[in-house]
């Protein structure tokens, strides 16, 4: 199963990502079918370069099933033509598809909404580095007050995931290379800033790159510290520790498509999903593989 990045629900107060039922009186927008030729992508869209074979599978999905979300599109300033916010990719790949109209939902947006939902739209790159993810974050922080909280519901992160990844942009500039270069992962770029002491946390660095020690090793390296934090944390976990069961809770959340927490209680773990519906307990059982009933 490919994973992929998901909205978060603050983000679809923004960007509607299911069709609201039409027969709902107090439902204020309405889903338009609007001529493809009508429409332009937007001139600053983050994204730049698209995966064509990515595009070739979701024309083909909506070949099949059709159209699963609408499309968000605004009027362009002085034009008659309409600007996409959200789902350009659903438009390529109906444009591919030979369509002459595409379901939208038209809305108007001031400035600041447009840019926040440029910026989000540039953090869910596929190919977005974790350094460029931890920039962006701090974009939002700086340029639109948005706090860790705010963003973490935005983008369907933890807070602790939104924390760690700012915690990045605290790497030296031979760290980030390293991790721009692919050569270290987060958690290891994450890791090497629980070491304080310069020459270990260089020895440790020069081991992640040659594949000659892992996060656990790195307890090693810096055992003063760990056995300091054991005895300071409640839970008894250590900076690894902690550090591995966030990344974990990312995991399952891509996986399952809603919000993960790990916790520790005494020698047990407990593996806490979030679900808001009867539906979301359906969809986490078929995402996980299960197809038989």
């Amino acid at each position: 199963m490919t994973s992929r990045k998901t909205l978060g629900r603050g983000l679809q107060a923004l960007i509607p990502e299911t069709r609201e039922s039409e027969n709902n009186p107090s439902n204020k927008e309405t889903i338009q079918s609007i001529p493809i030729n009508q429409i332009d992508p937007r001139d600053d869209q983050p994204r730049q370069n698209f995966d064509e074979e990515a595009i070739d599978s979701l024309a083909q999905s909506i070949k099949e099933y059709g159209l699963l979300n609408p499309i968000v599109l605004t009027k362009a300033n002085g034009s008659d033509k309409y600007q996409i916010l959200a789902g350009e990719r659903r438009y390529r790949a109906s444009k591919k598809l030979g369509l002459d109209k595409i379901d939208a939902i038209v809305r108007v947006y001031n400035k600041k909404d447009v840019d926040i939902l440029s910026l989000i739209e540039n953090i869910q790159r596929e190919d977005l580095s974790a350094y460029e993810e931890a920039l962006a974050y701090k974009k939002l922080v700086d340029d639109f007050a948005m706090t860790q909280d705010e963003i973490a519901k935005t983008m369907g992160k933890s807070r602790s995931y939104i924390a760690n990844t700012l915690r990045l942009l605290s790497l030296r500039k031979k760290e980030i290379e390293a991790l721009e270069d692919k050569k270290i992962s987060s958690s290891q770029a994450r890791t090497l800033l629980s070491i304080k002491d310069d020459k270990k946390r260089d020895e440790a660095l020069e081991g992640f790159i040659g594949k000659k020690i892992n996060i656990r090793d790195v307890e090693k390296l810096n055992k003063t510290k760990r056995k300091k934090n054991k005895k300071q944390s409640k839970s008894g976990l250590s900076d690894i520790d902690k550090i591995l069961l966030e990344d974990y809770e990312e995991k399952f959340m891509e996986r399952v498509g809603s919000r993960v927490k790990i916790d520790k209680d005494g020698n047990t773990y407990k593996l806490i999903i979030d679900c808001f519906t009867v539906e979301d307990i359906e969809n986490i059982y078929w995402r996980l593989g299960h197809g038989d009933s």
